[in-house]
């Protein structure tokens, strides 16, 4: 414990013991108390340091020890915040009551007439005082006997790691000795005192808070889903604004505080939320709840949309998910998971994604074959490869030249190979397991120019669209520049007509003219049936034949880049 003090205002601070570095981290635990006396200054750091102390060797992570630190020292503010109220606006009452007290007892000796009601009135006063003392001396008796128990707690921990201690030195005598148990305890009590403190960090009880083990359990998600990369992916970063939304909601209680009810409160709660709230200024700082009745009281022009019925059923999908891990084996605990959850009428309705317009796709191509478009070509081609692949807009920013391989005379997109970036191999980032495939390129594609572009492109890391590689966010700084650019040409739908519609065309454009299987294997979909899943789970040479022979898509006009392609 260490206490210091700039000023009048003192500063409290705990180091973290070098063995629990690992999960805590060695940044020491520090708040500051304010302007205090000394000897005040003293006896909380005294309280604080012994709760650290057992908070510590909990499985709490050191956010929760921070909140829970910091709540601590909310509770001597306001019990010091009272006293001052109590000290400065009760002394002239307080006197007052005690003068017409004397005065009156003093005239009813003396057979005057007194004012009854002033009496009573003093009376009243004085009862009042001597209630606000006995709470202020109860809050002072909680503090202290708080401060007793985590006293006690840390030398009950400091005596069981000793007899552990004891009993493995036993254990680790030399060969030939005779172990020898400390005094008193026999093997089967040396036994347990070992199990204790072998016992896995993760073994929650009910008692457990939900943030220590919802994090607990998504970070060994994360860690069995590492890539070479290290990258999180955006599934674990959904699942981490779940529980995150769920705790700010709900609140961050043990496992068995919780009712199957919550998650109806948590979806009423989300249904107010804005969609993509974390772009809006107006909502920094605030939680869910208060966004919610922020974005209720704005004018309607001015008014955000809303989670979709969509979005908010896919948050209860995956905080039910997150639950049944954490309490997998556990006794004691609810299950939410079976609940029935009544959607908010508040919610937005969720709406189905389109292909775009025959007529919306010759806007676009036009304007890609355009001089000014072809200025940035990294820019300009996403859409004419995401409409003639049917590849997803994360897959096209992670293209690289040598993805493009000869499959026995047909050029094709190998998704199945790894990323080469600065001469090592790295996992290639893909949504699904089915998305490591071949995609056929069709003869439309090499006509419009991009193959040849791709080709002789010059990039340091290989990528075909390399200057999105410069950003931290690669496929969200693609998903933003095509979003405003469809925009600008008066074709983007707010969720019905955007880039993943061109997923839409291609999968349409497949199906009509090569067939489901063949569809589905493209566009890196799963098999549905057990007769689809029969074959070569990649396209073979055949397939790729198949669907480069398949007809253009109907209506659509190429030539503006066929022809450009014709004069470069």
């Amino acid at each position: 414990m260490h206490l210091w003090r700039r000023g009048t205002r003192f500063t409290f601070q705990q180091r973290i013991p070098t063995r629990l570095a690992p999960r805590l981290g060695t940044t020491p635990f520090r708040t500051t108390l304010g302007a205090l006396p000394l000897a005040e200054a003293r006896r909380r750091a005294k309280v604080f340091a012994g709760a650290l102390a057992v908070w510590m060797e909990t499985e709490m992570t050191r956010e929760s020890i921070s909140r829970s630190l910091e709540s601590l020292k909310t509770s001597f503010e306001e019990l010091e915040a009272r006293k001052d109220e109590f000290d400065k606006g009760s002394s002239l009452l307080r006197a007052n009551a005690m003068i017409v007290s004397h005065f009156s007892e003093k005239a009813r000796n003396e057979g005057q007439e007194i004012d009854q009601r002033a009496v009573d009135m003093a009376a009243v006063v004085t009862s009042l005082f001597e209630a606000q003392d006995r709470t202020f001396e109860e809050a002072k008796t909680k503090l202290a006997n708080a401060k007793a128990a985590a006293e006690m707690d840390v030398a009950l921990r400091e005596e069981a790691r000793q007899a552990y201690l004891d009993v493995i030195g036993a254990m680790q005598a030399p060969r030939g000795a005779v172990p020898t148990l400390p005094v008193g305890m026999t093997p089967n009590a040396a036994a347990t005192v070992v199990n204790q403190h072998v016992a896995d960090v993760r073994a929650f009880t009910p008692a457990t808070l939900l943030s220590v083990a919802g994090h607990a359990v998504l970070e060994t998600q994360k860690a069995a889903r590492s890539t070479k990369s290290g990258k999180i992916s955006r599934y674990d970063e959904r699942l981490e604004t779940t529980l995150n939304a769920f705790l700010d909601v709900v609140g961050d209680k043990p496992l068995n505080y919780y009712l199957p009810i919550h998650l109806q409160d948590f979806a009423t709660v989300l249904a107010r939320v804005p969609a993509n709230r974390s772009k809006f200024p107006i909502f920094k700082g605030l939680t869910l709840r208060e966004m919610g009745e922020k974005n209720s009281k704005l004018s309607p022009t001015l008014r955000k949309t809303c989670l979709s019925s969509t979005s908010i059923s896919g948050y209860l999908l995956e905080i039910k998910s997150i639950w049944k891990k954490i309490t997998a084996g556990m006794y004691d605990v609810r299950d939410i998971t079976n609940y029935s959850v009544t959607m908010p009428a508040d919610a937005e309705d969720s709406i189905d994604r389109e292909p775009l317009k025959v007529s919306s796709l010759n806007i676009w191509i036009r304007d890609i074959a355009s001089e000014s478009r072809m200025r940035k070509p990294h820019k300009a081609w996403l859409p004419v490869v995401g409409l003639l692949t049917g590849m997803r807009l994360a897959e096209l920013v992670y293209l690289q030249k040598t993805d493009i391989v000869d499959v026995e005379g047909n050029e094709v997109f190998d998704l199945r190979r790894p990323l080469r970036i600065g001469g090592k191999e790295i996992d290639r980032p893909l949504k699904t397991k089915t998305s490591k495939r071949i995609v056929a390129i069709h003869p439309i594609l090499r006509e419009c120019g991009f193959i040849d572009y791709a080709k002789k492109i010059r990039s340091s890391n290989g990528f075909i669209f390399s200057h999105f590689q410069e950003t931290n966010d690669p496929p969200d700084a693609a998903q933003k520049q095509m979003g405003n650019w469809m925009k600008t040409l008066g074709i983007h739908e707010r969720q019905r007509q955007v880039f993943h519609s061109l997923r839409h065309n291609a999968k349409h454009w497949f199906r009509v003219n090569a067939g489901d299987r063949l569809a589905d294997l493209q566009c890196g979909h799963a098999l549905d049936s057990e007769g689809k899943k029969y074959g070569f789970k990649s396209l073979d040479p055949e397939e790729v034949q198949k669907i480069m022979a398949i007809p253009p898509l109907r209506n659509v006009d190429f030539s503006p880049l066929i022809e450009r392609a014709g004069r470069v």
